[in-house]
């Protein structure tokens, strides 16, 4: 018998407007509020609306915006320096994955002795989270709705996942509206993002029948809103879509996982300084490639991207998904190779090295050894 569990501690508010509860949140969970943020968040009035609604409900407010591209150990440090400065009792995570991420950590770690990096080195998290309020304001990562905090450490190249049960957010509030003034350049990296989250969790070896419903909705959601999302940022619909298709998604690989286009893509955006989007979008249709011989799912995955037909065997079904997901990846300006980014065929063994080790790879619907990892990375040169 093989049983399975789903488990999301988390909280959810949706809807056009829902961003206007945060301060309500806030209050019920704390009266010292550290805001995580990066200065998008502050250049768009977001803090300033926080700001207000934190007076209203008589909070103090600390703001930290400086959350940066990628949250680094040092980031985490800084923080949580500040948090026990100003004796913060919840932290609000406000902005895209890595705002979300940083936070995240910053609560996690906010009563625990040592630094950022004895954990990201394998200490065990012994310690309760502080309240945490996550705010999307991107469609991509789902870190609004996980438990773990993606962290590069920047004097190895090192990139990896600290995570734990109780760093779940306790909250997350998720507005569309908040999507609206996102750049196209965005847009694209972080919903590439999504979309292979939502293949990957749905095709992983941990899937269940709970996972795969969200999953399923992710895709279909996600598949048919990127590129009018892409083209009409102002259109408030596709944007919709995408934040509750990137919501789910998250909600999926909360407890299914991911695949191997994860596992590839971290030491790839470490290595290179690129995107983690970007690399997934990129490196998605390759995996789904050499997935396809063995990963059913993915005749599925044609069906809820709108290219299946009643005449297609399941063989060409599987390679309609693929290129569907090729197809959305050039409509919305994702690079198609590796090569022009900088990378090069003799740097291909040390990223495989990096890759091999992770959790990721290991719940990818087919199985890689060092060899098929390194033929992915050939083919997307």
């Amino acid at each position: 018998m093989s049983a399975k569990t789903y488990y999301l501690p988390t909280r959810i508010v949706t809807g056009r407007g829902s961003f206007q509860q945060v301060g309500d949140i806030c209050a019920s969970c704390g009266r010292k509020v550290l805001l995580v943020c990066g200065r998008h968040a502050a250049r768009e009035g977001l803090v300033d609306r926080i700001q207000e609604m934190a007076r209203s409900q008589g909070l103090e407010l600390t703001v930290h915006a400086e959350a940066g591209r990628e949250p680094t150990l040092s980031m985490v440090d800084e923080a949580v320096a500040l948090l026990r400065a100003t004796a913060c009792d919840v932290v609000v995570g406000l902005g895209g994955g890595s705002a979300m991420d940083l936070a995240k950590a910053v609560a996690g770690l906010a009563s625990l002795e040592g630094s950022t990096s004895d954990y990201f080195a394998g200490r065990p998290v012994d310690g309760a989270s502080l309240p945490l309020v996550a705010v999307p304001t991107t469609a991509g990562t789902g870190a609004e709705v996980t438990k773990n905090a993606v962290l590069t450490d920047c004097a190895s190249g090192a990139k990896a996942s600290v995570r734990d049960d109780r760093w779940y957010p306790r909250w997350a509030v998720v507005d569309p509206e908040l999507g609206i003034t996102m750049p196209a350049s965005v847009t694209a990296i972080s919903g590439s993002d999504a979309l292979c989250q939502a293949i990957e969790a749905y095709t992983s070896i941990a899937a269940t029948v709970v996972t795969d419903a969200m999953a399923e909705r992710a895709i279909a959601l996600i598949g048919g809103s990127l590129e009018r999302a892409y083209r009409h940022g102002d259109d408030l619909s596709p944007r919709e879509e995408m934040a509750y298709g990137s919501l789910l998604a998250g909600m999926a690989l909360s407890n299914a996982r991911l695949g191997a286009v994860h596992g590839m893509a971290h030491p790839l955006g470490a290595t290179f300084n690129l995107p983690h989007g970007l690399v997934c979008g990129l490196l998605l249709p390759y995996t789904m490639a050499y997935n396809a011989p063995e990963t059913a799912k993915y005749a599925q995955v044609a069906r809820l991207l709108g290219v299946a037909s009643r005449d297609m065997s399941d063989q060409e079904l599987r390679r309609a998904a693929v290129e569907r997901v090729k197809a959305i990846m050039r409509a919305v300006g994702i690079p198609a190779r590796l090569g022009p980014l900088g990378v090069r065929v003799e740097d291909l063994d040390a990223i495989v090295q990096a890759s091999l080790p992770s959790s990721s790879l290991k719940h990818n619907p087919r199985t890689l050894d060092a060899h098929d990892v390194r033929a992915i990375l050939e083919s997307a040169l």
